[in-house]
């Protein structure tokens, strides 16, 4: 079970990063004098890093957007190996994997202050938008991307409506692929570790005269399950998966740049692991009847026999560890996710012209065992398919004596999504064989298609040469059509057959203002607003009348912030205060058989975000990020249809917002006396109460947590040559990621981040 750990793991990750930091400089640094005149020289900067926040190349701390930048060595030494890892780097996001109910690894669950969508669902929306090279992924599963041949990833807190549209009203994370270059060369690593970890991933760029190259990069993981079937001996959370990306760079001419690109990933894997928590009542949990019938007139009969020699469901299939689990039924984890690209940028002179065109798809399989027992009484299987198709237009330039800086352009965007599965529920309770209420176990053929229209325009003004303003808008219309056929598996009767659709429109506007008090010091204030898509909910187990529409929720954000440096550089320190007005929230509630989404809620969240790097020496490096959030409900609604019962009430509080969210790091290099460089670097995560569920279950509660992770590198004089040894969650830390509770069922389940894993890399340079 969870350990809380709120006041000593605090005071544990400041002693163990200042303890690591002094380690370090003992072993590799014999005088100190030497690296306070090293400190003197100009060299001695934090490094700049170059974001597109608004949807243009430009410094960090010119941006006046709550932004952290991850790029090129930040990635590597901090061990962002897929994208979800960010979130360990960054104030107010959780970015979590294994969605609830779904079983997959890959299925993701993002929120930004708050702010996301908890559920994997092809109907469901992410309240935090996803962007590869420009492109928008559409889709929450799939969305644990890994991060190999990454340039760069940039964490964008707040409403992005107006450059970025749809499914941004959290925030939004942009990752951008190493593009490339015109010189001949490439990288080639191999890493081992825990669980008989064996990764190899390279790129290799290749130059077809002056004005064409080639990128070709690919990643072979393969990775034992840190999760074990008790009974049948199989694993669960292993990675085994491929991914490669074709990229080609055409200068077509001076002014003409064409880029194409290519990826697919394949990945055939076994479900996320799952953790039996409660089976029956308990204190504050009153279980419906299914239990007790299936107990009664089913399980008897199945010839299944519990731990305790007993023929029905109950507590000896709970497990000692977080990590293991009697459950039998289908494990798998398969996806293939791919896509293609052309961006085309086009210099006019004070103007220039883009365009992105991409083609996106994945198929995935995924199930899970929900009641972790041989018996079937509460399992699901999902197989979606996804196919989408964007273009983009923009126009940006310099107007007024280069005074207003602009970018305005236009959005299509189509999808067609399908989900066909079951959800076996109680299986065997029906007519003739135990009294009501029967199993409500459904076959399920879900098929959403839908519509994205978008003009949008921003600029910022110079009013003077210290003062701007900026002023953008977004006009958005979404249309989708559904296609519902569920069907009872006990006997084939229908659920729903029905074809909703419709249509939201939405405008985000924006406007802030920024000064420039000094080079160094940039102060901006900002109103903000994004939107979440509406749709239908298509959990239904009873009859039609639960597909209920629900509209576009919305948020409205006052932000101001500081982005500031000092010392020449050696100091940055970027702070952003926050108050959102959060409207027609959709809240989400899968308590099978409750499973429903309406716009029942409104809420406020503000908060304050301190980011900080420090440089003081040449060797010397040093970097904390902090988040303190405060998410409330201030209006609390009902369901849209009879039985949507909402299990929240104004003192609940917001799924996956943490009141605090905060990070550490310390990192020492040197230089050796024969040319070689060593860097030692420790990372220190942690989170105060996350409630995974939107009732906030006390048992799908995680406590506040930490996590530790380290790496030492030594690179080779001529930085060919790279070997690293690295540890994560060094404490081994047991924490929830996801969880469920049906009461209906008598049932909590939940799914538990990794343990404490080590690795031993090497690389080559050629």
């Amino acid at each position: 079970m969870p350990r809380n750990k709120k006041t000593s793991g605090c005071l544990r990750a400041g002693g163990l990063l200042i303890c690591a930091a002094a380690g370090v400089q003992a072993v590799a640094s014999p005088a100190f004098a030497q690296n306070a005149a090293q400190a003197e020289t100009p060299a001695v900067q934090i490094e700049e890093v170059v974001v597109t926040a608004r949807r243009r190349e430009e410094r960090l701390q010119d941006t006046p957007v709550a932004v952290t930048a991850l790029a090129g060595e930040a990635l590597e030494s901090r061990g962002v190996e897929s994208v979800d890892q960010i979130a360990k780097f960054a104030p107010s996001i959780r970015f979590d994997g294994a969605a609830a109910l779904s079983g997959g690894n890959y299925n993701a669950t993002v929120f930004i202050r708050g702010v996301g969508q908890n559920d994997f669902a092809i109907f469901s929306d992410p309240g935090v938008g996803v962007y590869v090279d420009g492109v928008y992924y559409a889709r929450s599963i799939g969305g644990t991307l890994d991060a190999f041949d990454v340039s760069r990833i940039e964490v964008l807190r707040g409403p992005q409506g107006t450059l970025f549209g749809k499914n941004t009203i959290g925030g939004a994370v942009i990752i951008t692929t190493d593009q490339p270059k015109d010189e001949f060369g490439g990288k080639i690593e191999g890493v081992t570790g825990s669980y008989d970890r064996l990764d190899v991933k390279g790129h290799v760029d290749i130059p077809l005269g002056e004005k064409v190259a080639v990128r070709l990069s690919a990643a072979r993981l393969t990775r034992d399950g840190y999760g074990k079937r008790l009974l049948t001996g199989d694993d669960l959370g292993d990675r085994n998966a491929t991914a490669a990306r074709a990229q080609l760079r055409w200068e077509a001419s001076d002014a003409v740049t064409v880029s194409l690109s290519a990826d697919y990933t394949r990945a055939r894997e076994h479900s996320a692991p799952q953790k039996l928590l409660v089976i029956g009542a308990v204190p504050g949990f009153a279980v419906g009847p299914f239990m007790a019938n299936f107990n009664t007139y089913v399980a008897p009969g199945l010839g299944i026999t519990a731990p305790n020699g007993a023929r029905t469901l109950n507590t000896s299939f709970l497990t000692n560890s977080p990590f293991t689990t009697y459950g039998t039924g289908p494990n798998i984890n398969d996806l293939d996710l791919w896509g293609g690209s052309a961006t085309v940028d086009w210099n006019l002179g004070e103007i220039s012209f883009k365009s992105i065109t991409a083609v996106r798809g994945l198929k995935a399989t995924f199930a899970r065992d929900g009641d972790n027992t041989p018996f079937t009484f509460r399992e699901t299987f999902n197989h979606d398919v996804q196919a989408q198709y964007s273009q983009e237009f923009q126009l940006s330039g310099l107007s007024f004596g280069e005074r207003l800086t602009w970018v305005t352009g236009a959005y299509v965007f189509q999808e067609r999504g399908t989900d066909s599965g079951y959800a076996k529920l109680a299986l065997g309770l029906a007519p003739g064989a135990s009294p009501p209420p029967y199993s409500p176990s459904a076959a399920v053929y879900t098929k959403v298609t839908s519509t994205t229209y978008a003009l949008f325009a921003q600029g910022s003004l110079s009013l003077t040469d210290r003062l701007s303003a900026t002023v953008g808008a977004r006009y958005n219309r979404d249309e989708k059509d559904y296609v519902l056929d569920h069907r009872r598996i006990r006997d084939g009767g229908v659920i729903a057959q029905v074809r909703p659709g419709g249509s939201w429109n939405s405008f985000t506007p924006k406007v802030g203002l920024e000064f420039k008090a000094t080079p160094d010091v940039l102060l901006y204030a900002s109103v903000g607003k994004g939107f979440k898509s509406g749709g239908f909910n298509a959990r239904p187990l009873n009859d039609a009348s639960e597909v209920t529409e629900y509209q576009p929720e919305t948020l409205l954000t006052y932000e101001a912030g500081a982005k500031t440096a000092w010392l020449d550089r050696r100091l940055i320190l970027n702070v952003a205060g926050y108050f959102s007005d959060y409207q027609d929230i959709q809240v989400t509630v899968n308590q099978t058989p409750r499973n429903f989404v309406a716009n029942a809620a409104a809420g406020e969240v503000k908060g304050v975000e301190v980011e900080l790097q420090a440089k003081p020496t040449a060797n010397w490096s040093f970097n904390f990020g902090g988040g303190y959030m405060d998410a409330k409900y201030t209006e609390v609604g009902s369901g849209l249809a009879a039985g949507q019962v909402l299990p929240i009430t104004l003192a609940t509080h917001f799924v996956k917002a943490p009141k605090w969210t905060l990070n550490g790091g310390v990192e020492y290099g040197r230089e050796l006396p024969g040319g070689g460089r060593v860097t030692a670097r420790v990372d220190w995560t942690r989170y105060s109460t996350v409630y995974n569920d939107v009732a906030n279950d006390p048992d799908l509660t995680q406590p506040g947590y930490d996590l530790f992770g380290a790496r030492l590198a030594y690179a080779s004089p001529d930085r060919v040559w790279q070997a690293a040894l690295f540890g994560t969650n060094l404490s081994d830390e047991r924490y929830m990621v996801s969880g469920n509770a049906s009461s209906g069922f008598g049932l909590k389940e939940a799914s538990f981040g990794r343990p404490r894993e080590w690795g031993l890399s090497l690389s080559r340079k050629f």
